[in-house]
């Protein structure tokens, strides 16, 4: 049998379901800051900042040279900036669990409440999947970014005193700062979540299916590597006009390493704490999967790659919208929000029925 379900509108839908909540946050906001002090719990309030001098001492490296007038502003600003690693941290999450299995770190951006809010209703919600401990984690940097006049760092320091879900960094939340997101990451996980047996990294459109992560990684050990999920490699873009163009003066005319598709990879306890240290010695790259494919390449691992990890989306011809293949997936990029709570309580639907189709 064939499910099909369609949604009228999501888009649309999406927009006005996040702006609600974002003028809710806000106006909650506003009144606790005329009407009294804050709430101020230990997780909301961000830990010494003992890297404070490095960042303020991390200043423009001059004696770049040779940089050729052609490669575009970003691009310069990112060779000359590349040697700042350190910055301070401005809100930290509640702590892991001793017992914490999996822990789903999800890279996100101050303006989308809407799909934070989703996936801590949904795949992220916290507690135990299969008898295993689940731990939800935001990673975001910095923004200058407002909603009606209100500036959206009042949004995530409410969202990390209700929730204690939010690790947040002082530089500009950018695309090329997803690197600096993966290091900082890296460092707190060794420092603050080494325990944790398996992680998935990931970003905040995708749709998880937790219990199959679980049960993919359950009967392994996490001692021993693992990096497994949509597992790829390419050519440098060195077309302008796209996203992830980079000029031949940053990576030469050779294939990249092979690395996992950003949208979301799982890896052990192992893996990510040799990340770091590969990481340590590697410069920065402005595309943060080449990057992390470039220190897996120094670790010398086995990559595995896995076909239910969709991060590039469903193949045409296949319902995007079905329940019953969602079921059978790890990972699929890419939901807005309305589709995420759909689709999740479609998965939760105890009338639901899959059937094979017959060949």
């Amino acid at each position: 049998m064939r499910i099909l379900f369609r949604i009228q509108s999501r888009s649309r839908w999406s927009l006005v379901i996040g702006t609600a909540l974002l003028i809710g946050v806000l106006r909650l906001l506003h009144v606790n800051h005329t009407d009294g002090p804050r709430n101020t719990s230990p997780s909301a309030k961000p830990p010494p900042s003992q890297s404070a001098v490095d960042v303020f001492k991390c200043s423009r490296n001059d004696t770049v040279n040779n940089i050729s007038s052609s490669i575009p502003p970003t691009h310069r600003n990112f060779l000359v900036y590349k040697h700042c690693r350190t910055f301070s941290r401005l809100l930290s999450p509640t702590p892991c669990q001793n017992d914490l299995f999996l822990l789903l770190a999800v890279k996100s951006t101050a303006i989308q409440v809407d799909r934070r809010s989703a996936l801590r209703n949904t795949w992220g919600k916290k507690g135990y999947v299969q008898g295993k401990t689940v731990k939800l984690l935001f990673l975001v940097g910095k923004s200058s970014d407002t909603i009606q006049g209100y500036p959206l760092q009042q949004v995530l320091e409410w969202e990390s005193r209700e929730f204690g879900d939010i690790l947040q960094w002082d530089f500009d939340d950018s695309f090329f700062n997803l690197t600096l997101k993966e290091i900082h990451f890296l460092k707190w996980f060794r420092l603050e979540c080494r325990w944790a047996h398996y992680v998935f990294k990931g970003d905040d459109d995708v749709f998880v299916h937790t219990s199959n992560l679980v049960e993919y990684v359950k009967d392994n050990k996490p001692s021993e590597q693992l990096y497994a999920g949509n597992i790829m490699s390419g050519y440098p873009v060195r077309d302008k006009q796209s996203k992830y163009f980079i000029p031949v003066e940053m990576y030469p005319n050779k294939p990249y390493p092979l690395y996992a598709g950003g949208g979301g990879y799982l890896m052990s306890n192992q893996t990510v704490l040799s990340l770091e240290v590969a990481a340590s010695s590697i410069d920065l790259f402005p595309i943060d999967d080449v990057f992390v494919g470039l220190c897996l390449q120094k670790m010398n691992i086995t990559l595995t790659h896995h076909s239910g990890f969709k991060t590039f989306g469903l193949k045409q011809g296949v319902t995007h919208f079905n329940p019953c293949i969602y079921r059978e997936l790890m990972v699929v990029h890419k939901l807005n929000p309305t589709e995420m709570w759909t689709m999740w309580s479609l998965q939760q639907d105890p009338k639901l029925q899959c059937f094979r189709s017959r060949t």
